[in-house]
């Protein structure tokens, strides 16, 4: 019986060795394939904005998401100073594993001025795997104090 388990435990391990060789070598055929299911998905608000000479407010930032969604991703981002707020909902995504800048423009609610923010932006996934109505999933965030400059 001892005899049996020895046996036993040599595939395994021969098993084991292969599964993991395979693994190696699959890595290094399609590099691409594993990088890109787990890159990571990132979003950042940058640390100044724009007031434009009509209020309106510039937000810009960076974005990376990975090309294995289905689905489409979208930016969303806010400035709040004081009683002013400015929101940017919806800018689409290029998802496609790479670092991309965006720029947008919100119209804001109260009147922004010179000097100290707050800024958020966020990376949503419309995720409609789970039926017709797609499901919101946050996918990254990011809090920064803001400075705004008149542009």
């Amino acid at each position: 019986m001892a005899r049996w388990a020895g046996m036993t435990n040599a595939r395994r391990a021969t098993l084991i060795a292969s599964v993991c060789l395979t693994a190696a070598v699959a890595a290094c055929v399609f590099p691409g394939s594993a990088n890109a299911q787990y890159a990571p998905d990132t979003v950042t608000i940058a640390p100044a904005a724009e007031i434009a000479p009509d209020g309106t407010l510039t937000l810009s930032g960076t974005y990376r998401c990975s090309s294995l969604r289905s689905g489409p991703v979208l930016i969303g981002a806010k400035a709040l100073q004081g009683d002013a707020r400015a929101e940017i909902d919806g800018a689409r995504a290029v998802c496609d594993d790479r670092t991309h800048t965006w720029r947008e423009q919100a119209l804001p609610d109260g009147t922004f001025r010179p000097g100290a923010a707050r800024g958020e932006a966020a990376l949503v996934h419309l995720d409609n795997s789970q039926g017709f109505v797609p499901f919101p999933v946050v996918l990254n965030a990011d809090k920064a104090p803001l400075t705004l400059r008149r542009g």
